[in-house]
């Protein structure tokens, strides 16, 4: 991952260092900014496997891809989703409005004139072949856009700022991620979504499952979370919730007691926590500790105070 800012460079510099910045690993564009002397921007660059994953923050800018640029050979797909809204051209055509939260893809062989307000972008950057090949019509054009309701849309979306934070660490898991998210793409740009969604279904619940689990994770501390709350924060039903873990071979109750297991462990053995057995339980999400105690031994083949006895001994050996 890599995290850029106008911050880490001289003002002066500051133009040309976005240029450099989004002309090597995003649009190839020149900017304009609505205010030169105080133009600020900030990037997160994550490169996958022939995808780029990145989120964009810039002040009021304009910005142009003219004939002059498209001589840098730009083919692919770029995927953007912006809170703010803004209008942008495409190939002279009329002015666009491109709303709150909606998708727009741009063939980058196209030129084009973006105008825009500050705000931060979702941006993808997604190969060409890989992406027209999956979504029919879709090379014939300079551009498509999707709504904010668009199915896939907020999977898409959500997914790619999980990778930011948990990049891939494999070579195979980053394989898994980046096909994951073209056919998400896919799926969010499909003209016919029923359709969609049974073509790119196994990319739609590995991305609804990374979700899931992301949310569980956050939540271990809290004793009521079920099957029940989790199915209707992400507005599913328990029954697919349960078979989305099941293409896993593992279960809700598995997996959430499997993590606020792994949690106490952890916390048991680091030799600078005090914090009391029954204390750690509960941080953990137990309700009790008798059924914590139980858990942990048939887990780990001994009790919590062995290994908190094991850390300190640690600390002092």
């Amino acid at each position: 991952m890599q995290r850029l800012s106008t911050e880490d460079v001289p003002r002066h510099e500051r133009l040309a260092f976005v240029h450099d910045v989004v002309g090597r690993h995003a649009a190839g564009m020149s900017f304009r900014p609505v205010d030169p002397e105080g133009f600020r921007a900030r990037f997160a660059i994550l490169p996958l496997d022939g995808v780029l994953v990145g989120e964009a923050c810039y002040d009021a800018f304009t910005g142009v891809r003219n004939g002059e640029l498209l001589a840098d050979g730009r083919d692919d797909y770029q995927l953007l989703v912006n809170p703010a809204g803004y209008e942008t051209e495409i190939d002279g055509a009329r002015t666009l409005g491109v709303g709150a939260g909606e998708l727009l893809a741009i063939d980058q062989a196209a030129r084009f004139v973006t105008r825009a307000p500050a705000s931060c972008y979702e941006v993808l950057v997604l190969p060409r072949r890989a992406l027209a090949a999956l979504v029919p019509g879709l090379g014939g054009r300079a551009f498509r856009t999707a709504g904010r309701e668009a199915a896939g849309l907020g999977l898409l979306v959500g997914y790619a700022r999980l990778l930011r934070r948990q990049p891939p660490s494999t070579p195979e898991a980053v394989r898994l991620a980046s096909d994951h998210l073209v056919r998400l793409a896919a799926l969010t740009l499909a003209a016919e979504p029923a359709e969609a969604a049974r073509e790119h279904g196994s990319a739609l619940r590995s991305a609804r499952l990374a979700l899931l689990k992301k949310h569980i994770l956050s939540r271990l501390d809290d004793p009521a979370l079920d099957v029940a709350a989790v199915a209707r924060r992400h507005g599913i039903s328990p029954r697919y919730l349960q078979l989305l873990f099941a293409q896993e071979d593992t279960s809700f109750s598995d997996f959430l007691r499997e993590a606020r297991l792994e949690r106490a462990f952890r916390r048991l053995g680091d030799p600078a926590n005090r914090e009391g057995i029954a204390g750690l339980a509960f941080d953990a999400g137990f309700a009790d500790l008798s059924t914590f105690n139980r858990a942990f031994r048939r887990r780990y083949g001994c009790t919590p105070s062995d290994v908190r006895a094991r850390a300190m001994r640690a600390r002092h050996g």
